[in-house]
């Protein structure tokens, strides 16, 4: 998936919500690995065994592998979201992206970040090694008006009225198993992604659509009506008694320093909870 701003992830859960609620629960995500310090939704992260990466092959290869086989050894079937370029394409990371293209003599993009081809190469012989890969889906995600960057935004409430998808499944038989062929294809996608939104975006807003890969899909799951306001309100009302609960009690507020300097240590001593629970599930598993 093209990696426009920091939050496509969120936006990709609503798609997979719609699509079926289920997929939320089989979904993992690889991120970069400072993000497994923020309290609270870091730890929720590692708790969920998503795949932290320091962005250097070197110490990565080794994380995508043990997180690969351990998927596998659960006996589940998760979905894992990759964003090849690395990062959000941010001024930095743009600028960053102009630069290696022109040292490698490759054009210049202006919606997306040249891919990351040797984390993907090795990632996708992994999954092929340990037959934990069926089918690699190419999503492509355009904005029609706002494009946030970040989660102030969210609070502000600025969002965008309309967010594209475009999706395009190929069988992992269609990927080439040479590693110099299978950068080239991703390369090729990538190329296919610029074309794809500039015109996108160089349209008049109200104008701006996706071309679709196939037929268009209608969500079977309808995310309207008053369930979804008693949900809305329901949590509001717990985040303020929680929030009053952490005033009032001594005993809470104990225990959430507690929980807070065990999963410190945990990322001190394992490198996060995920680490932990990969190594408990082995020892069960012996």
């Amino acid at each position: 998936m093209n990696h426009r701003t920091r939050l496509d992830w969120l936006f990709l859960w609503n798609v997979l919500y719609k699509m079926d609620p289920h997929l939320l629960t089989t979904e993992k995500i690889s991120l970069k690995a400072p993000l497994k310090s923020i309290p609270g939704a870091g730890w929720a992260m590692g708790c969920g065994s998503y795949i932290f990466l320091e962005r250097s092959f070197d110490c990565d290869k080794e994380t995508m592998a043990a997180f690969v086989k351990y998927y596998k050894d659960t006996g589940n079937t998760y979905q894992l979201l990759l964003f090849p370029e690395g990062t959000d394409r941010g001024v930095r990371a743009a600028a960053q992206s102009d630069e290696y293209a022109k040292r490698k003599c490759l054009p210049r993009y202006g919606y997306v970040l040249h891919p990351r081809t040797t984390g993907f190469n090795y990632l996708l012989n992994v999954m092929r090694n340990e037959n934990y890969i069926a089918y690699i889906y190419d999503v492509t995600v355009a904005y029609e008006d706002v494009i946030i960057d970040s989660e102030m935004s969210l609070l502000k409430g600025v969002f965008p009225k309309n967010i594209h998808f475009n999706v395009k499944k190929y069988n992992i038989s269609e990927i080439p198993t040479d590693s110099e062929k299978s950068a080239n294809w991703l390369k090729e996608i990538w190329r296919g992604k610029e074309e794809v939104l500039k015109k996108f975006y160089e349209s008049k807003p109200h104008k701006r659509r996706l071309d679709p890969s196939g037929a268009a899909y209608i969500f079977p799951v309808k995310t309207e009506g008053i369930g979804y306001y008693v949900a809305f309100v329901f949590w509001m009302l717990m985040t303020a008694v929680w929030l009053h609960s952490l005033y009032a009690y001594f005993f809470l507020r104990l225990y959430v320093i507690f929980v807070s300097l065990f999963y410190i240590y945990v990322l001190k001593r394992y490198n996060g909870i995920e680490f932990l629970v990969m190594r408990w599930f082995a020892y069960r598993n012996k």
